[in-house]
This record gives structure tokens, sequence and C-alpha cells, in this order.
């Protein structure tokens, strides 16, 4: 309708005046559902789509919770407006999560997190569930064997016994929730206790403050250290433009995984890291507020932006501004999540056909110049979960009054 959209400022860009939470909600519905009844094995688990097939991959690769989590956040979303198919949604997503069990004892990478804290986390969260508790708690204590005490830092990459390089990624910030989670619900790290996981996270979101961030408050992708003498080796990038370019998606991983520290501890700290790292991306958004890849990006047109960072960043956004205290910032981080869902629950963000197989158009893996290449202007699982995740926070958030 003509009436939902509003012409930007600069005569550019058309940015919708209202998010649409429930038509996003029934796309997604559609898309989900289709990839559950086309595939039978239900261990393998939807990664990209270009077109209307996802590529998959197996429960070992580090995208695979988020399909599962997509459907407990829709059966969350089915309950609360109390849709008839509710139940159905749920056996839905226990299904699918019960295949990503063994990945509780993967100790190969930090992705554990997010394999096991999306799926098994959310159904716990949604069900209490009691089988899932001792699940999450072993990935929490598994997680902690890749941490380094003379870094301070887990490592992201890489085999524990490696004594020459430890790679350390922003995205690990995003991990730390489940190490978080389980020191307040009976988890312990390995050899150690329950506190001993706060510790852990603690340490490791100090020491990405330390080595991260840039002075204007972008950060870089990737840190490699010396994990015998802990002294730094290289800052530098895997899926940003450049090593001293800000990669939009790590940005947004640092909003978000800022806020949940804080949300745990209650350390200011972390709350000005969230903050300054939101700040720089605020700063930098177009005005559809759904950034290119890479911030330095020089390139234009949709097939260059990514949609899975503005998810993330949106989704971080509305925790950040329940967090400050300052009513300025609450109405500016509101706003900037807000804005970005508008644009993300309508075409051309929004995929509504069955030619996508993905909720979401125009993600990107990486920056990438070729919009041909699998790496940029394709649809990504998790861009679908930060989506539905952030819309369900925009509702709770709507139905609070604000703290000023």
């Amino acid at each position: 309708m003509a009436s939902s959209f509003l012409i930007a400022a600069d005569n550019s860009t058309i940015v919708p005046v209202k998010v649409d939470t429930a038509h996003a909600m029934e796309v997604a519905s559609h898309k989900l559902a289709a990839f559950d009844t086309s595939t039978p094995d239900k261990t393998s688990y939807p990664s990209d789509a270009k077109g209307a097939t996802w590529n998959t991959i197996k429960p070992g690769n580090w995208v695979a919770g988020f399909y599962p989590g997509c459907l407990w956040y829709y059966y969350e979303y089915a309950k609360l407006h109390n849709l008839p198919d509710a139940d159905a949604w749920k056996s839905r997503a226990e299904l699918w999560t019960a295949g990503l069990t063994d990945r509780q004892f993967d100790a190969h990478s930090h992705d554990i997190g997010f394999v096991v804290f999306t799926s098994f986390g959310n159904g716990y969260r949604l069900t209490s569930n009691p089988s899932y508790l001792p699940v999450i708690n072993q990935a929490a204590e598994t997680l902690s064997t890749r941490y380094i005490p003379k870094t301070g830092l887990i490592r992201s990459w890489g085999k524990i016994e490696d004594q020459t390089n430890q790679s350390v990624i922003i995205d690990n910030m995003m991990n730390l929730e489940l190490l978080l989670w389980a020191s307040h619900n009976g988890g312990k790290a390995v050899n150690g206790t329950s506190d001993d996981l706060l510790k852990i996270a603690k340490s490791h979101a100090d020491h990405v403050i330390e080595y991260f961030f840039r002075p204007d408050g972008s950060l870089y992708h990737v840190v490699d250290l010396n994990p015998v003498s802990g002294e730094l080796i290289k800052k530098r990038t895997r899926q940003g433009k450049s090593d001293e370019s800000a990669w939009s998606r790590g940005q947004s991983w640092a909003i978000y995984g800022f806020s949940t520290m804080y949300e745990y501890t209650k350390d200011p700290k972390y709350l000005a890291a969230s903050k300054k790292a939101a700040d720089y991306y605020i700063a930098h958004l177009p005005a559809d507020s759904i950034p290119p890849s890479d911030f330095d990006s020089t390139l234009t047109g949709l097939e260059f932006k990514d949609t899975s960072a503005a998810a993330v960043a949106a989704s971080g956004l509305i925790r950040l501004s329940r967090q400050v205290s300052d009513p300025a910032l609450q109405k500016k981080y509101f706003m900037v999540a807000e804005n970005t869902l508008k644009s993300l629950t309508h075409s051309p963000y929004l995929a509504e056909g069955s030619d996508k197989a993905a909720v979401l158009n125009y993600s990107a893996r990486n920056y990438c110049e070729d919009p041909n290449s699998v790496l940029t202007n394709t649809g990504l699982i998790f861009g679908d979960y930060y989506l539905l995740e952030a819309l369900l926070a925009y509702e709770r958030a709507k139905s609070i009054p604000s703290k000023s």
C-alpha cells in the first residue's frame, strides 16, 4: 500500500512507516514450514540460499542451531498470539533440536554457543524441558576448554593444543551468553566451578575491549595472539574489506555481545562498550538503516548490503535501549532499531515470494565485490533467526512502559 511508505529526506530512498511484524512472521512461517516439509533428514540444516532452495549443512556446522532457533521463536510467537498451530511448531522445534544433541561435546570451535544456545537454550527457556538443561551446561563446560589463561581469551579458531597462534574473532562475543547463563543454572567450567564460567566470560570481554576497539568505536574482526607468551601478533580481517575497515556484522556482534554482558553482570564498562560500538554503527548507517557489508565499502546497490548485520543490530539495540538511563539515548537506540525493522519487514528486504527460501534478501557472509558470489547477495539462516528475535523483542518493548 502506498500509505505504508515514506520518502526519505534526500528523496532517494523509500522507507516504510511501520514495522509489519504480523506480515513478516506470516512470511517466515511459510518458509520455515516449507523447509521442514521438504526435508525428511532432520539433521540437514539450512545455511544459505540465493534462490528457492537452501544449501544445507550437517550438525557440525556453526549455523546448524539457527533453524531450530527460528522454529522456537515462531512457536513463541504462536503462543503469544494464541495461534491454533502453536503445538505443531513446538513439535517441529523439538525434532530439529534433537539432531544437535552431540554438539554439547564438540570442542573444535567457539561456535558451540551459537549452536546449542539458539536451539536447546531457547527450547529450555520456552518449555523447561529437563533434558535440555544438562546439554546446555555440558556445552558451556566444553566451551570453557578453549579458554587460554595466558591471553585471557577463548580461542575462536584452530586446535586447542596449538602453541603458535590463538585467533580470536569479534563473533565470539555472541557465545559468552552460554557461559553466563550456565554459571547461573548449575553449569561449571572444566576442572572448575560455576563462578569460573563467569570469570572466563568476563576475562574474554575485558580483553576484547582492550584489543578490538579502535578509538572511533569501530572494531577489528580478528586478533591473533601468542598463546604461550600472551603477546599480540596481529589485528586483521577475514570477512571485511580490509584489516583496518569496519565490517558491519562485526560491529553488530559487538553491540549485541556487550549488551548481553551488561545484562548478566551489570558492569558499566560493558554497557559503555556496547554504546561505543552502537554509536559508530548508527553514525554510519544509510537512510534505510540497512548497512553495507562493510562500512568502508564504496560499492552501491542492494546486493552489497547485509540484512543479517541489520537484524543482529536491531535485536541488540532494542535491549540496549532498555539498559541506558538517559531518555535521549533510550529514544536514539530504540528508534534506530525500529527503523531497521521497518525496512526489514517490507520489500525489497523481506523476501515475500516462494522464489526465495530465506526470509530476508540481501545478506552477506563476507564483504565481496561480486554479487554473484555465494558470499554476498544471498539469504542467510542466521539473518532470519535474528530478525525473528528482534521482532519478538520489539513487540515486548512496545508493551513495556518507558523507564523515562
